[in-house]
């Protein structure tokens, strides 16, 4: 039985297929070893083994008690995909948190989650090089020819990197809101939804934990008003920047795009475009891979 989890930053995808081909999905917080030891991790997994959780987020089988944990503890295999799994002291503590939550697993598989989106947003037919996106609450890219990943970006996380991404473009918003750089109409719907001020915003980002998480709690509100010329123009110059920076390293960006993630799922057109700009090709984008992932196993 094989248990496949994708992670970004602010959640975690899980999903089950057990003996008799049937699928069951829920969701957690990211495991981003960058922000959660092991430890961390392993609490917050005793949570979603617990029979109530799981079977709140699958309604169709609530009325068969046990169900889901009977089945979690048949695991015998994990594919587990993760942002921060870039290096092997990461990937292991993860690996360690699964290794104690899944003690019966005799195959555990943890990889970087650029490797599950290439999967994911790849058609199994396709074999050309291409550029793979993931814009989440994190973002990173890399280059993928069908079958391995041929080059990553360099990626230095949230507070030096992360151009693009959900919590980059919520950081942006709330500077130019603590600037006063917002047009009118959009700085008094931001503070009218948020009250937001100051000394809120420097605890958020510098005191508490999950700062991303944060930031990227805003990009509803890009959403709603991304038509708004302001809005719109923030968005663009923030994938801009983005895609600048692949461009730095990858250097030839007249190829096929694969974007995965929620941010690339909302703002599709607005990223179509800016990928056009440098006669690129934005072919596929997944909202979530865990599908993909599932799919094709």
């Amino acid at each position: 039985m094989i248990l496949y989890a994708d992670s970004g930053s602010t959640k975690t995808d899980w999903a089950l297929k057990t003996e008799d081909g049937k699928i069951l999905t829920w969701k957690s917080g990211g495991w981003n070893p960058y922000f959660l030891s092991t430890q961390q991790m392993i609490e917050e997994g005793k949570d979603f083994i617990n029979t109530s959780y799981l079977e709140h987020q699958n309604e169709s089988h609530q009325d068969s008690e046990g169900y889901l944990e009977e089945h979690l503890y048949k695991v015998t295999q994990i594919q587990f995909y993760g942002a921060g799994c870039s290096t092997e002291e990461n990937r292991q503590i993860v690996y360690a948190a699964l290794k104690t939550l899944f003690p019966q697993a005799k195959k555990i598989e943890v990889a970087h989650d650029l490797l599950g989106a290439a999967h994911s947003a790849y058609n199994d037919s396709e074999n050309q090089k291409g550029i793979v996106l993931i814009l989440g609450t994190g973002s990173n890219a890399c280059l993928y020819n069908g079958n391995k990943i041929t080059q990553e970006l360099t990626n230095l996380g949230f507070w030096l990197g992360d151009e693009g991404s959900g919590g980059f473009l919520g950081k942006k918003l709330v500077i130019d809101f603590l600037y006063n750089r917002l047009s009118k109409e959009i700085h008094y719907l931001f503070y009218q939804k948020y009250k937001l001020n100051r000394e809120i915003v420097l605890k958020r980002a510098y005191q508490e934990p999950k700062p991303n998480e944060f930031f990227a709690s805003f990009v509803p509100f890009l959403y709603k008003y991304k038509d708004d010329s302001f809005v719109r123009n923030l968005i663009a110059t923030t994938f801009d920047e983005f895609l600048n920076r692949i461009e730095e390293e990858f250097k030839d960006l007249n190829l096929n795009f694969y974007a995965v993630g929620s941010v690339a799922y909302f703002f599709e057109e607005i990223l179509k475009e800016r990928i056009a700009k440098r006669k690129g090709n934005l072919v596929r984008v997944v909202k979530s891979p865990i599908e993909g992932l599932v799919g094709k196993s």
